[in-house]
């Protein structure tokens, strides 16, 4: 038997970081003015879907938005240190110029397509197993067809997704997951068998 739920992947609101073009990792820059304005627009959205639950990164920028979230569908977001966004170590703070100056081989890799391990943080594919794991744990929570929010950061949704398609938890329509932007969402349907072979596999 499965029990069908649907897991409502949402990316924070824009920061000061973002629009400079700055590597956030788990550094904690707050949401700028268009930050709040596309969290509270996302807000409405979220709104009609009647979730049962929010949750979010602990990460400053992933709760800002969640809180709006949150208020707007009468729930107090849950947050979680593993939806926190991929770790990016001594890149986080840099520009694109600076990361290519200062770290030039892991700069190179990294744009040729290789998971590397920025800065001394972790690969995105670490970081995917991590939020999907925690994802997966608060759908169990949640319960029988019921909806969950999760704020949290844009590689790290990505790789997360990639995960759960992996392991046929989710469907998605195009067969790569997509780089969600600033307070963007997406709804994906999700099947949880009633076993624990699901959540065993996926960590």
């Amino acid at each position: 038997m499965s029990l069908e739920q649907r897991l409502v992947l949402v990316r924070h609101g824009r920061t000061a970081w973002n629009a400079a073009g700055r590597f956030q990792g788990q550094a904690d820059p707050p949401l700028d003015g268009t930050g709040w304005e596309q969290a509270r627009r996302a807000a409405v959205a979220v709104r009609g879907m009647a979730p049962r639950a929010v949750v979010s990164s602990d990460l400053r920028r992933a709760h800002q938005t969640a809180v709006m979230l949150g208020a707007a569908c009468g729930l107090i977001p849950t947050t979680d240190r593993s939806l926190r966004e991929v770790a990016l170590g001594a890149w986080e703070g840099l520009d694109h110029d600076e990361a290519a100056r200062r770290f030039p081989a892991e700069y190179s890799a990294w744009r040729a397509g290789v998971d590397v391990r920025r800065g001394g943080g972790e690969t995105q594919a670490e970081a995917g197993a991590r939020v999907a794991a925690a994802l997966i744990g608060f759908l169990w929570r949640a319960g029988p067809a019921s909806t969950v929010v999760a704020v949290s950061h844009g590689l790290a949704l990505q790789a997360a997704m990639g995960v759960l398609v992996a392991h046929g938890l989710v469907r998605l329509d195009d067969a790569r997951p997509p780089h969600l932007g600033n307070a963007e969402w997406i709804v994906l349907p999700v099947t949880l068998s009633t076993g624990r072979q699901d959540r065993e596999d996926a960590a």
